[in-house]
């Protein structure tokens, strides 16, 4: 197995999570972040049996978004092989459902939109987009439900569908049925990666905020946590015990703050108020520049 392109979390994921520590995000905009969390752990777990039972003759690219023409689209996991592009759709649904044409219904009577509509949705444009760099390579597409408590009724066989108990088997036969690694597959994975998009316009935006508007202080490693009793050495967190270096805490804040705000200079004064003056100046400087490059001197000093 040779992976050129390694899972990441989405960045719009990663604000809101610290946003969510920091502000109060709306009913939607928290049922967004749990679906885009439901669905990176999926992937995460996709991952794994990946690692585990993967060919050794193949090529994984996850993450993959794409653009044909003003059409966008994206694709969780692809792997190739000699000859093949296989295309992975994970999804990270529990419980049972029913499968219908359209639509899958959960148990509790809920339609909702049959995933086979997408995977066929991104097959097509993937070989479309292929076909239009001159590169030709046969598509087998699935969707892997990866949640173990996931129940399907009414699946048929000739459903593009994998679930967690199949996963040993397919991955173990595609092993068999591949060959060497061409550089014509090569090109097709050198291709897809450098076509990929980092954003794509449908993805939605992130909410307003600004440094004035969130809450300030040390946060807890384990559970994000505002409430610590500050010591010498360590914050320990009233909430669930949990005790971290103030080093760890802080540096993991500066972090934090890097990625809301990208734009601002990272300097004593304002990392003294980010984390709610819960640290002296002095022993913010400190840890600064025992970790940071210094530039500059005076009120102007900034670190990167």
């Amino acid at each position: 197995m040779e992976l050129l392109k390694a899972r990441a979390k989405a960045e719009i994921l990663i604000v809101l999570e610290l946003l969510d520590k920091r502000m109060t995000l709306s009913s939607s905009e928290k049922q967004y972040m749990s679906t885009l969390s439901k669905g990176f752990n999926g992937e995460v777990l996709f991952d794994s049996y990946m690692e585990k039972y993967f060919p050794t003759n193949a090529i994984v690219i996850n993450d993959v978004s794409l653009m044909l023409s003003s059409t966008s689209f994206q694709i969780d996991s692809i792997m190739l092989t000699s000859d093949t592009l296989y295309l992975y759709e994970v999804k990270n649904y529990k419980g049972d459902f029913t499968n219908r044409i359209t639509h899958f219904l959960t148990a509790a009577g809920q339609e909702i939109e049959n995933p086979v509509n997408q995977l066929n949705r991104t097959a097509m444009l993937l070989s479309k987009l292929l076909r239009k760099w001159n590169l030709t390579l046969p598509i087998k597409s699935f969707i892997v439900f990866i949640h173990p408590t996931f129940i399907l009724y009414e699946a048929k066989n000739t459903d593009p569908f994998i679930f967690p108990s199949q996963l040993k088997y397919h991955f173990n036969t595609v092993s068999h049925q591949s060959g060497t690694i061409t550089n014509k597959v090569y090109n097709v994975a050198e291709k897809l990666i450098k076509e990929t998009q980092k954003e794509l316009p449908y993805q939605r935006q992130l909410p307003c905020y600004s440094f004035e508007l969130l809450k300030k202080g040390l946060l807890c490693s384990q559970c994000g946590s505002l409430d610590l009793t500050i010591t010498t050495k360590k914050g320990e967190c009233r909430t669930c015990g949990k005790s971290t270096s103030i080093s760890v805490l802080f540096l993991s804040q500066v972090e934090a703050f890097k990625t809301l705000f990208p734009e601002s200079l990272i300097t004593s004064n304002l990392m003294y108020e980010w984390c709610g003056k819960m640290l002296t100046k002095r022993r913010i400087a400190t840890l600064l520049n025992a970790t940071f490059e210094k530039t500059s001197y005076g009120k102007s000093t900034h670190y990167l």
